[in-house]
């Protein structure tokens, strides 16, 4: 069976809504697909046809008309597509093919792609022919090859292989729909006939093997990274697993990765590895591993008691170094500098890892950092250098926008403007880690009374004292938080609609906390020259709702997109 994607039933929804003919140039424009494009999914729809159903052609000088035939069997043919089912994009397809061919143990042929993808012969050509264009582009070096013994497979040095499958799964996780990694997973599952490392189970087995192992770390991964870490491990062990390496290549492996012998990751590794043969019944060698070490090591931590090792003495001195060129060179004083220097200290040993086994890492915000900090992101890009001479590394946009925030929470308050306000218990919820937590706590003392806020708390943190607290208001970053508290959503660096925000709940609360002293004023200066005591109150009210409207609206006029909270 022929599954149609989802540009082939928009242009079938089209054609059966067509009462005279069109050309193909006009469906082109008016689809805005190109004419290859058009013929490619005619060739699909009429593949997918009953074969008493003559084909959709178009006839020169005419264009394309559907017969009532037609008209009915196009209409069968999309309801067949169950309303619930997912169908992917090209650019799905060939991501789905790519994860297949990288972890596969099996030969892959055209005939399983066809099975995986559920399109012709002629796509699947068509589609591998892309994924070589892809793969070109790549900095990683790696090629798709194709044997009558082997089928098709990526061909590289296995590191490299390990990289790019890691860039890959990072983008993947990172960008691609719920509905679409519900469909990768369960086609591979399928194809694979595996119910160990890719199944729910699987994944709750290693978040809580990975929480229960911290305390032998000694370390605090970061959440959201955690999650995507084990998300990407099992495919990236599978891709790992149908690697057929010389004697030569798991001697070089050895050795590439010997160092991280030496670190408390690797003792935590065995022992995930043994947890992971023991109830998953997947047995890991030495390379798979140090695979699970490395990326306990890459990714961003939240706390580590080792950084007074021995080991880090040389890094210390560096962050040292590098904050006080940052102070000299952007004419700025940080506070707190014992602290900065510990979160520093703590990014950077992962960054090395990073940056020493090409482990991607990806920030979100450096678009938003670039624009809103771009002088303090320059500054921090100059003092840099040191690391980079330093370290003999390279440091990317990414790896400087996590810096930047870094700093940014640990500059020297400027003096307050505000006015003062009754507005005195403030509380963030942030679970972005504890970096961008205090760069958002600064942005924030900006626009609230001096000593409003008193507390930043994760969503599980504040969950847990809720009923406790008194609160006037809460600023959050996820749209899901649910409480009886005043609550005003923000992005994690603070856009112009956010200050709004933060303005007008200021405005609006001062205004309720000072209105009822308002109104008695205002019955007290009407009195002499109303009567009615309800007139009265009624004039009272009226005029306090006027003078909030007219004040709300002014502190929206008066906030200009030319803030900056740092």
């Amino acid at each position: 069976m022929i599954l149609l994607d989802k540009s082939s039933c928009d242009l079938l929804r089209y054609l059966i809504q067509l009462e005279t003919p069109e050309t193909i140039m006009t469906i082109s424009r008016s689809t805005e697909q190109s004419r290859r494009k058009i013929y490619y999914h005619l060739d699909k729809i009429n593949d997918a046809l009953p074969d008493d159903v003559s084909p959709i052609v178009s006839k020169p000088r005419v264009g394309i008309l559907l017969n009532h035939q037609q008209k009915e069997a196009c209409q069968t043919l999309l309801a067949e597509v169950a309303s619930d089912s997912y169908i992917m994009s090209i650019d799905e397809r060939i991501q789905l093919m790519i994860v297949y061919i990288a972890i596969s143990s099996e030969r892959v042929t055209i005939e399983k792609l066809m099975d995986l993808t559920d399109v012709s012969r002629n796509t699947v050509l068509n589609d591998l022919n892309d994924i070589r264009y892809r793969l070109a582009q790549e900095q990683y070096k790696v090629n798709l090859y194709a044997t009558k013994s082997q089928g098709y497979f990526l061909q590289c040095h296995p590191l490299n292989k390990i990289q790019y499958v890691h860039s890959f799964l990072y983008d993947l996780f990172n960008e691609a729909s719920p509905g679409f990694l519900n469909i990768l997973r369960e086609k591979l599952m399928v194809t694979l006939a595996d119910e160990g490392l890719l199944s729910d189970q699987a994944q709750d087995f290693l978040l809580a093997e990975v929480s229960k192992r911290e305390n032998d770390l000694g370390k605090k991964i970061n959440r959201s990274e955690i999650s995507l870490m084990l998300r990407i491990l099992p495919y990236l062990l599978l891709s790992y697993q149908t690697m057929e390496l010389s004697l030569e290549e798991v001697e070089d492996m050895q050795q590439k990765f010997a160092p991280v012998h030496q670190r408390i990751e690797y003792q935590v590794a065995q022992k995930i590895s043994q947890s992971i043969q023991g109830q998953l019944a997947v047995e890991l060698d030495e390379i798979g591993t140090c695979l699970i070490a490395i990326l306990l090591l890459s990714y961003r931590k939240e706390r580590d008691s080792h950084l007074t090792s021995q080991d880090f003495q040389d890094m210390a001195m560096i962050i040292d170094w590098f904050m006080a060129s940052f102070e000299q060179t952007a004419q700025v004083r940080l506070v707190q500098k014992e602290e900065l220097a510990r979160r520093l200290l703590t990014h950077t040993k992962a960054l090395l890892f990073r940056k020493n086994y090409g482990i991607l890492s990806k920030n979100p915000l450096t678009k938003h950092i670039k624009q809103k900090y771009h002088s303090l992101f320059v500054e921090v890009k100059k003092a840099a250098l040191i690391l980079e001479e330093e370290w003999q590394i390279s440091l990317n946009d990414d790896d400087l926008a996590y810096l930047t925030i870094h700093f940014g929470g640990y500059l020297e308050k400027e003096m307050d403007t505000l006015e003062s306000s009754h507005l005195q218990q403030v509380y963030i919820i942030c679970d972005e880690g504890v970096s961008i937590q205090k760069l958002l706590l600064r942005q924030c003392q900006k626009y609230l009374p001096p000593n409003s806020i008193q507390a930043t708390f994760t969503t599980e943190q504040f969950k847990s004292v809720e009923d406790l607290l008194v609160a006037d208001l809460l600023i959050s970053t996820s749209d899901a938080l649910e409480t009886q508290f005043p609550l005003v959503q923000v992005q994690p660096i603070l856009s112009y609609d956010d200050v709004v925000k933060l303005s007008h709940f200021l405005r609006h609360y001062e205004l309720m906390t000072c209105r009822p002293h308002f109104e008695k004023r205002l019955e007290q200066l009407l009195g002499p020259h109303v009567t009615s005591p309800g007139i009265i109150t009624q004039l009272s009210q009226e005029i306090c709702s006027l003078f909030d409207e007219e004040l709300l609206h002014l502190s929206h006029q008066g906030v200009t997109s030319e803030h900056t909270p740092v």
